[in-house]
């Protein structure tokens, strides 16, 4: 063995055989850093799991613990509403009624639909009890919904007209419908002092269909309906998610087809810079933005200037929609709802990171150590050394 390394050392320092090695050690450098680096882009903590379904799932929310789940699932013409057992198994839940929406907390699910039907259930349940409430009109149809048992508020429509209401206990408020008819109401999401309205302008570009972003804050009136305030209306694609939050400088975060906003607590807007094209959008635990958009998935902190770019593992679907927070985790859904990404944001500091991260140090040491060895062959063959 000792005559053999002796040997290699000797083929190694041959001034005939010397550039060959050099060579032949840059190849090896190259293609070693060029799959070092290509693995260390794959997203680590994500695992991808079929969910038995067959249908696009247009909305979701989770219990605490990440087990369980209610769904709003697409059928044909119709929608429907599906429940997530603790083993993983969906199944479907006749509620009796055409549902048109869901909402609630993590403790409570509230699902609405046509004719003024509201169900409610603890989170976990396998049933859902219908809600009488005290309309002031003819039950109308529920457009979008968010609450628990005790008060919440809702946007309906009647006939073309839709409006914004509150509810407490069993008593729904009077409609307050925005002065300008072609501001269009679409979803509403309880926040911190209040509620937050996304729409669309129809009188943007009709030919286009849903366009322009509108942002409204809505406020309770003990007396009468709610009081609408526009806060924001632009040119881009309509907003489609208002994700609440807490411990933050922002009490929502507000994301739409060409900008993601931070909203405060006084209802100033702030547009988070690199947030382009978003189709999708979920909040960790950390604060944590995760995003599909154009360029595929990404992630980025609140104040960085540029999102971060995830290659996802092989196997994972690339049409990543109705993204959530699940428990600790994020999850994604492909369009047809047929599999589930979940990812874990904790992974990212977890010891397949730390190894990542010990990968690219020795790839520079290689790196310095092969300049090293290429800088004293060249001194020595200069005789400086």
């Amino acid at each position: 063995m000792a005559n053999l390394v002796e040997r290699l050392f000797t083929f190694v320092d041959s001034p005939r055989e010397r550039p060959w090695v050099a060579m032949g050690a840059l190849g090896i450098f190259i293609l070693l850093g060029a799959a070092w680096v290509n693995q260390a882009q794959v997203l680590p903590g994500v695992s991808v799991s079929d969910t038995g379904m067959s249908n696009p799932i247009v909305d979701i929310i989770w219990d605490e613990d990440g087990d369980q789940a209610l769904a709003l699932v697409q059928n044909g013409p119709n929608m429907e509403l599906m429940v997530r057992a603790n083993d993983g198994v969906w199944s479907a839940l006749d509620c009796g009624c055409n549902v048109t929406a869901i909402g609630g907390t993590e403790s409570q699910w509230i699902a609405g639909g046509e004719d003024g039907w509201i169900g409610i259930m603890g989170a976990g349940s396998n049933n859902i009890v219908t809600r009488s409430l005290s309309w002031p009109d003819s039950p109308p149809d529920i457009i979008s919904l968010d609450g628990d048992i005790d008060n919440g508020w809702l946007i309906v429509e009647s006939g073309s007209v839709r409006t914004v209401h509150t509810w407490s206990g069993l008593n729904v408020s009077d409609g307050a419908s925005y002065p300008i008819p072609e501001i269009v109401l679409d979803e509403v999401e309880a926040v911190a002092g209040g509620a937050l309205i996304i729409g669309h302008d129809a009188s943007s570009n009709p030919a286009l269909g849903l366009s322009s972003e509108v942002l409204l804050d809505a406020g309770r009136n003990s007396s009468g309906p709610p009081q609408l305030v526009l806060l924001h209306r632009g040119a881009g694609a309509p907003f489609h998610t208002i994700v609440p939050m807490t411990d933050s400088s922002f009490i929502a975060i507000v994301g739409g087809g060409d900008a993601i906003y931070g909203v405060t607590m006084e209802r100033n807007i702030h547009r988070i810079a690199g947030s382009i094209g978003v189709s999708t959008i979920a909040i960790d635990d950390s604060g944590m933005l995760w995003f599909k958009g154009e360029n595929g998935l990404s992630n980025m902190e609140i104040g960085d200037s540029e999102p971060t770019q995830i290659t996802c593992p092989d196997g994972a679907p690339l049409d990543l929609s109705v993204a959530a927070n699940s428990g600790e985790n994020i999850v994604m859904f492909s369009e047809d709802g047929s599999t589930r990404v979940t990812i874990d944001p904790s992974a990212q500091h977890s010891l397949l990171r730390s190894l990542s991260l010990l990968g690219d140090l020795l790839l520079v040491l290689t790196f310095v150590a092969f300049v090293g060895f290429g800088g004293h062959a060249l001194l020595r063959k200069h005789d400086v050394l």
